[in-house]
């Protein structure tokens, strides 16, 4: 469902492996690429990331990873090092996109590929000294 979402709005989906790549291609989910990372490179790892424009990672792994060598630990330790929102719980990231999907149309759509910019606050924004002072 998630992958769905994001391929469907048209979003790059990426993959790490091809074992995952077949897996969504299964699913239902096409135009997936798959990147090899090199994790014990820093330097390599951050060209990686910054080339393929990363700008969610969505690791929803079975099991918790045994060790630091596990590849789902890498994945999930390289966003929050790169400061990438990381989704790793699949009921979350369900919600996720059922909120993105609930939303009215053109309330929040990205600025990628064919889509438009077209970003509005759904609620009103205060500045912080008028929620200071709303708390008076």
């Amino acid at each position: 469902k998630v992958a769905k979402h994001f391929a469907a709005a048209g979003y790059p989906v990426l993959t790490d492996s091809e074992a995952t790549a077949q897996v969504l291609a299964d699913g239902g989910v096409s135009g997936v690429k798959v990147i090899k990372f090199d994790y014990d490179n820093r330097r390599t790892l951050r060209d990686a990331v910054f080339d393929s424009n990363i700008d969610l990672v969505v690791n929803l792994a079975k099991l918790r990873p045994s060790d630091k060598a596990n590849s789902n630990y890498a994945m999930r330790r390289m966003a929050v090092d790169f400061g990438i929102p990381l989704v790793n719980d699949q009921r979350c990231a369900e919600m996720l996109v059922d909120a993105l999907e609930a939303l009215p149309q053109g309330t929040a759509t990205a600025l990628y590929g064919s889509q438009e910019l077209n970003i509005e606050t759904p609620v009103d924004v205060k500045s912080w000294q008028q929620y200071l002072d709303m708390r008076k």
